[in-house]
């Protein structure tokens, strides 16, 4: 009995097609300039790792999504659920060495085992940006910029930032006797806006008291940050936390980030390594976040390298893609690489129409072959449709002239000029 072959993608993984790559390419460029802007070096690490490195602070909700398998030695793999675990293990490991600070640019495929949704997807691509070795406020508001720099060039000039700090509760359950592993958990459930759950972990204290309220305040900086130090003003490790965040938007706005930012101090990430500086960005419209990062001070410790401050963030680029392609259009991007389409017409030969195509590129221009036989009205259709805006024509009376027939689709124009005049080929186009 034959077994059906499935032709669907698996479940959360789509196919692109080339209009659909054309927009994430745009998107990819976009963070690659900002790797050269900014100093970023790319890097690329395998899309399966061991398992051990993200059971170290990946966070309870990741943990739970990871596609884990063993392979035939035993070792139990996963396909990597995001990207800073794996640039923090390369900088404790092969680049332990390196001077600092280390600044690392990646586009890469991650995999989670998520309900797929709109914005969420089992396969997706980030963009990121990781900058070890630095625990200056100016780091932070790096990646603030990097962030507002990227969403900027792709177009999407109103976005926003939410910020807060990890620092602030922690600090504050950790003067309650909460041990690391319960506030993981407990920020887990915070992000997830499971608050009820969250603070049901919680004895009763004043540290409780004081985050039930911090959970409710959002929104304009000075007003947050002002209810912030009134409400922890009895502690010293909560306000020197305040006090870095608010250093840290103040160097974002000197370096001229003019972004809407919101302050949430009740806001916390999935990721149970963040130490300090945390935030996503959006876009108005659409609830979930395009791009999120902060810092993490001890992962590359976890991994066994020396101890190395850190701050990232990791760009949505699937995400982005979803996005732009659904409000833009795909019409709205060069959607066709090529310029020109070379057609062999009547009896001419297709020694010749190979070797003028070859001579054609060899000048700079994107030719496509035509290898089915088109007549002229064919390919100019073809080429109407797919963007070309240039037809060049070769027939027996070129092959004997030595020359090519270029028709502009565009004017409506034609010339016929010789093959070897790369010269007269170049103004012709």
């Amino acid at each position: 009995m034959s077994r059906e072959i499935r032709l669907s993608t698996v479940r959360g993984m789509d196919d692109l097609l080339p209009e659909e790559m054309i927009v994430k390419r745009t998107i990819e460029d976009a963070v690659r300039r900002i790797f050269n802007k900014y100093g970023y070096q790319e890097i690329e690490t395998p899309t399966v790792e061991h398992y051990e490195i993200f059971e170290v602070k990946s966070g309870e909700e990741i943990r739970e999504r990871m596609f884990i398998f063993v392979d035939r030695s035993g070792r139990k793999l996963v396909l990597r659920p995001e990207m800073t675990v794996p640039a923090a293990r390369l900088v404790a490991t092969k680049l332990k060495s390196a001077p600092l600070p280390i600044r690392l640019g990646y586009i890469a495929d991650c995999y989670r085992y998520d309900e797929p949704q709109w914005g969420r997807k089992r396969r997706f691509y980030h963009g990121g940006f990781e900058l070890f070795g630095s625990s200056s406020p100016a780091a932070d508001a790096e990646i603030i910029q990097v962030s507002r720099d990227v969403f900027n060039t792709i177009g999407l000039k109103e976005h926003f930032f939410k910020v807060g700090h990890a620092g602030t509760l922690r600090s504050l359950m950790e003067a309650a006797g909460i041990a690391e592993v319960e506030q993981d958990l407990i920020l887990s459930l915070l992000d997830r806006k499971r608050v009820d759950e969250a603070l049901s972990l919680m004895e009763e204290c004043e540290e409780k008291k004081v985050i039930e309220k911090l959970v409710n305040i959002s929104g304009n900086v000075e007003e947050v940050l002002k209810k912030g130090y009134d409400l922890m003003s009895s502690w010293d490790k909560a306000i020197k936390a305040l006090d870095n965040l608010s250093e840290i938007i103040d160097l974002a706005r000197s370096a001229g980030v003019d972004s809407k930012i919101i302050l949430d101090l009740g806001f916390a990430r999935g990721l149970a390594y963040y130490t300090g500086f945390i935030f996503e960005q959006y876009i108005p419209g659409i609830e979930i976040a395009f791009n999120g990062g902060g810092r993490y001070d001890k992962l590359t410790e976890m991994l066994g390298g020396k101890s190395l401050p850190a701050v990232g963030c990791a760009v949505g680029i699937t995400r982005i893609q979803q996005y732009l392609i659904e409000k833009v259009g795909v019409q709205n991007f060069n959607t066709s690489n090529t310029t020109a389409l070379l057609v062999n017409v009547g009896e001419g030969s297709l020694h010749y129409a190979v070797k003028a195509a070859a001579v054609i590129r060899d000048i700079g221009m994107s030719l496509e072959l035509d290898v089915t036989g088109k007549r002229i009205p064919a390919a100019i259709e073809y080429c109407e449709k797919k963007g070309i805006r240039w037809l060049v024509i070769v027939g027996e009376r070129e092959a004997q002239q030595n020359t090519v027939t270029i028709k502009d689709l565009q004017t409506r124009t034609q010339i016929e000029v010789k093959l070897d005049d790369r010269s007269a080929l170049l103004n012709a186009f």
